[in-house]
């Protein structure tokens, strides 16, 4: 999948996620900004944002799934923290709200998992041999 396409697929469930938790956790002064994404909280709203900047640098995008399964922690600790209880609201309620996103977020994941374990057993064979990885 190329990269971009990848950025902004990740960027869509991510919106989808803190606007499930927004609505469900009922936050007032929910305002529509006119643009792309959906009526958020002033907090809410402040998370996407921070979420989105993380996710348009991700140097990693190329050869990771998603940031659950990142190596690299760019979120600072407030966020990562405020993004993870967001994400175990979210989460389980993904697949009533949006299906087709929630199977195309698990597919990529799991395409993702097979590919470094491959890659990790390959690596682990040219060790064996004596190659250098």
């Amino acid at each position: 999948m190329d990269t971009e396409k990848k950025r902004s697929i990740e960027i869509d469930v991510m919106m989808e996620m803190i606007d499930i938790y927004c609505r469900g956790q009922g936050h007032a002064n929910r305002t529509d900004l006119q643009d792309d994404t959906p009526a958020l909280c002033p907090d809410c709203r402040r998370l996407l944002d921070y979420a989105r900047k993380r996710i348009i640098r991700c140097p990693r995008m190329a050869v990771k799934s998603f940031c659950s399964a990142c190596p690299v922690h760019c979120y600072t600790t407030d966020m990562r923290e405020q993004i993870r209880i967001v994400m175990r609201y979210s989460g389980p309620r993904m697949l009533l709200h949006r299906p087709l996103m929630t199977l195309q977020h698990i597919w990529i994941d799991l395409a993702a998992r097979r590919r470094e374990k491959k890659l990790a057993k390959r690596s682990q064979h040219n060790q064996n041999k004596g190659y250098l990885s």
